[in-house]
């Protein structure tokens, strides 16, 4: 037996024994090292999930190292960087380079099936380890500090998809992980600017302590934001707006900020009773372009995964909080409170 933390319903989280996962022939067995609290998982956790399969094990940014393999390429003792995409490689647009939107896409410890990180052990199948994201950590790096790759993969993905160049001026709407990768990504990608939104005071706050730059404590609808923005790009607009949180109001103000032939990302789903109007007049007239912006494909995964093993990107900035697993329900509250960037569930 293992202990894991099962959710079993609406913020019923339960600590408790379960049966150890065997390693599958072929495949491997993990000890999970350590597995990111995200935004995803807490909806999953408040019953925010029309797909999930209960009682389930969650948590889908997994470091770990290899205990039993069957898999010749990662003997054991190998330490993984694990991401939750598992795409077929067979659908046209696993065929035609957009692994993202795979068809037939699989997803680890996301509650629909597959279990994940947020216990001891977490088990794979050959298949699962031909067609996911499973990545080797090099020795001198701390396993942990890999979890944030999972979230700054579908960051990169989405900003190589709109070619964010370095004339841009960019506005992130929300200072959780996300919003902070998304401006520490673009700094990496040479733009002129970035400036992160905030409304929630202590999040801002939380935010510049932990190094992120120009983090502004308003709401979106401030119109002293958009008089900001305009003094900043002469009358113009943001070339680009990120609304990275998930609030109707943000995605309609982000229409709002940008300039004429600007572009708006919509980073992250939001509930029915949270959509707005969006006013497509705007989007019309000024030929604003609006993407969406959801996953990755593996080569994008290694690439993030890259920016952190190299130190451009610096993961103790994101890892603001660490809990043992018994407490993971402690992680949800404070991340519903927006008192943490990134958490990490530590298991034993």
């Amino acid at each position: 037996m293992m202990k894991a933390a099962v959710l079993y319903g609406a913020n019923d989280l339960r600590y408790e024994d379960v049966p150890d996962p065997l390693c599958p022939e072929g495949g491997i067995k993990v000890q999970v090292l350590g597995c990111g609290i995200c935004g995803s998982d807490l909806r999953t956790y408040g019953g925010g999930s029309k797909n999930a399969i209960l009682p389930s094990i969650s948590g889908h940014e997994i470091a770990g190292i290899i205990v039993e393999s069957g898999y010749e390429a990662f003997p054991v003792g190998t330490k993984l960087s694990i991401a939750p995409v598992i795409a077929c490689g067979d659908c046209w647009y696993c065929k035609n380079g957009m692994q993202n939107q795979c068809d037939n896409m699989r997803m680890i410890g996301t509650a629909e099936g597959i279990a994940g990180g947020f216990a001891e052990y977490v088990s794979f199948t050959k298949d699962i380890l031909d067609h996911g994201c499973f990545n080797m950590i090099p020795e001198g790096v701390d396993p942990i500090d890999t979890v944030i790759a999972e979230t700054a993969s579908s960051v990169l993905c989405a900003q190589i998809n709109t070619n964010i160049v370095m004339a841009d001026l960019v506005v992130i709407i929300g200072a959780g992980t996300i919003g902070c990768l998304h401006s520490e990504i673009a700094t990496i990608r040479g733009v002129r600017e970035t400036m992160i939104v905030e409304i929630n005071a202590d999040k801002a706050r939380l935010a510049t302590e932990r190094g992120f730059k120009n983090v502004i404590n308003m709401s979106s609808s401030d119109p002293q934001l958009k008089e900001m923005v305009l003094e900043k790009t002469n009358g113009r607009g943001a070339d680009v707006v990120i609304s990275a949180c998930p609030a109707g109001q943000a995605q309609a103000d982000a229409i709002q900020l940008a300039r004429k032939r600007g572009k708006v990302i919509f980073f992250g789903g939001i509930s029915q009773a949270n959509a707005v109007i969006i006013d497509t007049n705007t989007i019309h007239y000024k030929e604003i372009t609006v993407y969406g912006a959801s996953a990755y494909s593996p080569e994008i995964n290694r690439k993030a995964l890259g920016l952190v093993l190299s130190g451009r990107l610096d993961a103790k900035k994101f890892i603001s909080h660490t809990y043992p697993l018994k407490d993971l329900e402690n992680g949800y509250k404070d991340m519903r409170a927006g008192k943490m960037i990134k958490g990490v569930a530590i298991p034993g």
